[in-house]
């Protein structure tokens, strides 16, 4: 079987639960209509029953911001549709055979936290009679003597946490879930929930230091770990009664360091009673793994043969255990040494062909039956259900179906060299129907910053080219994917060699003759969107104009906003972002909107009023700094969007108006 039988006879019986109807064809020549690559995909999320005979999908419901969870049976044509409405939808998983577990988030203002936090939810649906659950709705207070649950509610929030899995207990699928009592102490405990239930059995409790759980797939905690932030010690905990079903957690690993380098609990080691644990090694490839047993031994850090960079770990979807690892070049590779998981990986080329990457998404109990992704080749990423047991297959759904796959262009992978000699690589994509010469540009570069971008389909770079533009994804110093070597070269150095890394990509095209260099522009969002205002204040004359979406203005009002957010100076983030930013006292010369006077050209700025990561008052202080200054700018601001643009309908007018802006400021 190949990927052309899986577009045959049994696709096209599927098709009619799933896809939509695609949109008329049109002139080769002429661009689709931008919403095409604006909106957003088609399928947000899908997953396989686990006896691998149904599949559910929560969908676009036409071009609205609503959603639809659609059900419907392997082979079948017919199907069940349940409005979801205009919810933010997380995640999707099959509870049991007649419930999916619907993951989902939203924007509130909660008394427990000082300002607006994004809040997630699980909720578990019937998807015969529609039934709603929404977890921990009601939970029940937990005493701390002895853990037995009162009838006393209103202690928690409908509020859900990691670890969010599906467990079958005495023959029974549960799904777990964690949540932090609302009480003075403020504990993170670990319930699971029957389907069809909002309230929660208590699994095991944690303390207000409690930062993960590991459990077995029939509903034994294995480990739970805990930081005090006070004073700076991990400690993990590991359940020695674990053989006798029984709960007896001991301290068996202790480090102390501060928040950003502690060990994280990873889940399940290869035994089935070791755990996993990554701890951050400056000296290496980003984090290492290594498993501990149930005595606190350590094992060796594990790794991947095949692997160059950085590995995260990869866990069997039916026994929890450690499979393998995965890697990135520039795009994501999985190596498995488990033996029935490499062999079903092994086997997706010959099931859809060489050439398209190829992801796993979704498998049954079985491995072997699945739901995969796939795209490359014009595909801008399908959906297919694959059975290695019998050799079925079929198409299921495509993420852009109205866009035709002429539009949709590979991106090329290049490199070139700082300043300072160091290498870069990056993504160029060229607009379809042009010549690859004297083009403009849209440096695009990424948040994070320790974050990169890859070779896979991105919907922004795409609509980007199909303006006619040239458009250059840098994986500057200081992103992930190239070793913690590369990354820390990225520290204090916001606003300087990170900023001129895109620069010096602009510099490198002209020198190919790729691009015309008097017809560029920045587009960017989160650290993407500083670079952007950096971009048109910090680097003068390279840029046309700069579009700045829900970016980082000034540095010491960004670190003030988030050491009140978190409520500690020594937190996390506010411990991440001082990394990156350097020396408090170089802030204001590498702050765009304290150097709002060296603006040299057009600023557009986009912001949601529902941004609980960079607040929405990074880009007003530069609006006003640019007018003060005399400088030009816009600034549009989206009701309710958050800082992930979840809202669709946002989504496309905020990229219209880009376009819009480019196209007079830098036209094509």
């Amino acid at each position: 079987m190949n990927r052309r039988a899986l577009l045959g006879a049994t696709s096209s019986v599927l098709a009619l639960a799933l896809v939509p109807r695609s949109a008329a064809a049109q002139s080769a020549s002429t661009p689709p209509p931008l919403i095409t690559f604006t909106q957003p995909a088609y399928v947000y999320d899908i997953a396989l029953s686990p006896d691998g005979k149904r599949v559910a999908a929560v969908t676009r419901d036409g071009a609205t911001d609503n959603k639809v969870l659609v059900v419907f049976d392997v082979g079948s044509p017919d199907s069940t549709r349940i409005l979801l409405g205009d919810g933010k939808v997380r995640g999707l998983f099959w509870g049991d055979l007649e419930h999916v577990v619907l993951l989902s988030s939203s924007t509130m203002d909660l008394p427990i936290f000082r300002n607006k936090q994004e809040i997630s939810f699980a909720q578990s649906i019937n998807v015969k009679t529609s039934d709603v659950k929404v977890f921990f709705t009601n939970q029940p207070d937990i005493t701390t003597s002895t853990g037995s649950v009162m009838a006393k509610a209103g202690k928690f929030y409908p509020i859900a946490y990691p670890p969010i899995a599906r467990i079958k207990v005495d023959g029974e699928y549960r799904v777990t879930a964690s949540n932090v009592r609302l009480a003075d102490t403020f504990d993170l405990s670990l319930f699971s929930f029957s389907m069809g239930s909002a309230i929660g059995k208590l699994m095991t409790q944690g303390s207000n230091g409690t930062d993960g759980f590991v459990i077995t797939p029939d509903g034994r905690v294995v480990a739970k770990s805990a930081f005090e932030l006070r004073s700076e010690e991990w400690v993990l905990a590991h359940n020695t009664a674990l053989a006798e079903g029984k709960q007896k957690f001991n301290p068996v690993y202790r480090t102390k360091g501060e928040v950003l380098e502690r060990p994280n609990l990873i889940g399940l080691g290869r035994d089935g009673t070791s755990v996993v644990i990554a701890i951050n090694n400056p000296q290496a490839d980003g984090a290492q793994y290594h498993e501990i047993s149930a005595d606190g031994a350590l094992s060796e850090a594990l790794s991947s043969p095949n692997a160059t960079g950085p590995i995260s770990p990869l866990f069997h979807p039916t026994t929890f255990r450690l499979a393998g690892f995965a890697y990135h070049t520039d795009t994501l590779h999985y190596d498995y040494f488990d033996p029935g998981m490499k062999k079903v990986h092994e086997a997706l080329p010959k099931v859809l062909g060489d050439g398209y990457r190829t992801y796993p998404v979704s498998h049954a109990e079985d491995p072997r039956k699945m739901i995969v992704r796939s795209e490359g080749n014009g595909d801008a990423g399908s959906y297919y259900f694959v059975d290695l047991t019998t050799g079925d297959g079929a198409h299921l759904a495509s993420d852009y179906p109205e866009l035709p796959e002429e539009w949709v262009t590979e991106k090329q992978v290049i490199s070139y060299p700082a300043a300072d000699g160091l290498t870069i690589d990056a993504y160029l994509t060229l607009p379809p129907m042009r010549s690859g010469q004297n083009l403009p540009l849209v440096v695009l570069p990424h948040g994070g910053p320790q974050a990169r971008d890859y070779a896979d389909f991105d919907w922004q770079a795409q609509a980007l080219a199909s303006r006619g533009y040239a458009v250059l994804q840098p994986n500057f110093r200081g992103s992930s994917g190239y070793g913690q070597a590369f990354v820390e070269k990225g520290y204090g150095e916001w606003g300087r060699k990170m900023q001129t890394d895109l620069s010096d990509g602009v510099r490198h095209l002209t020198g190919k003759g790729i691009i015309d260099p008097s017809r560029v522009a920045i587009l960017g969002a989160s650290y993407g969107g500083y670079a952007a205002m950096a971009g048109a204040t910090l680097d003068a004359g390279v840029y046309r104009c700069a579009v700045a979406i829900a970016g980082v203005s000034d540095l010491e009002a960004m670190i003030a906003w988030e050491e009140i957010d978190s409520g500690s100076s020594k937190s996390t983030t506010v411990r991440y972002w001082n990394r990156f930013m350097g020396d408090k006292a170089g802030w204001a010369e590498v702050s765009p909107a304290r150097q709002a006077s060296k603006a040299y050209c057009p600023i557009l700025l986009l912001h949601g009023t529902d941004d609980t990561v960079v607040p929405i008052d990074q880009s007003r202080r530069m609006e006003k700094a640019l007018k003060a200054a005399g400088k030009p700018v816009e600034f549009i601001t989206y009701k309710g969007q958050d800082h992930w643009e979840t809202i669709g309908s946002h989504r496309i007018e905020m990229m219209n108006a880009a376009v819009a802006f480019l196209e007079k400021h830098n036209p094509a």
